[in-house]
């Protein structure tokens, strides 16, 4: 958790492929959205906002033969 969001993303692995699924919410009434944003090591790149305190979003992506980096803004 970070000021002003939360998310929760569990990996799940099998074969050549990474899913990521989970949730991220909009903790605080400030005009601005959470942002989770997952970057593959091949460049694929797929990201997840929740917008208004109290929001939350739902998220599932599967990538195929990589690694992924995960970020919270």
């Amino acid at each position: 958790m970070i000021d002003g969001a939360s998310a929760s993303w569990p990996l799940h692995c099998s074969g050549n492929n990474v899913t990521v699924s989970g949730w991220l919410q909009d903790t605080r009434a400030d005009g601005k959205c959470a942002l989770v944003r997952i970057n593959a090591g091949n460049g694929d790149y797929q990201p997840k906002s929740a917008c208004s305190s109290g929001t939350r979003e739902q998220f599932s992506f599967t990538f195929h033969g990589t690694k992924v980096r995960l970020a919270i803004a």
